[in-house]
């Protein structure tokens, strides 16, 4: 009886001191490609110089290049952007 209080003890123990992955994550944007709700982002994470992003859209649509600053911006709704990757700088 002895040995389960003792394992019960340390069980009890471990579920306090254990926190879940995401929690250290939570509220930070992703660099690159930052789809939220149903809105697409590029969050440029780089230095202060501009990149050059290739924005590949839905339904068989040309995709573009764009020069974005650091920083999230906006490419638009996520039913019209399929994706976003950067090519290089501006």
């Amino acid at each position: 009886m002895r040995i389960l209080t003792a394992i019960g003890g340390t069980l009890a123990a471990l579920a306090l001191t254990v926190t879940p992955a995401s929690a250290g994550t939570t509220g930070t944007l992703a660099c690159g490609w930052d789809p939220s709700g149903a809105v697409a982002y590029y969050n440029h994470c780089g230095s202060s110089d501009w990149v050059l992003i290739r924005v590949e859209q839905t339904f068989d649509r040309p995709g573009y290049d764009q020069c974005v600053r650091p920083g999230r911006t906006l490419l638009g709704m996520l039913y019209d952007i399929n994706y976003a990757w950067a090519k290089g700088p501006c």
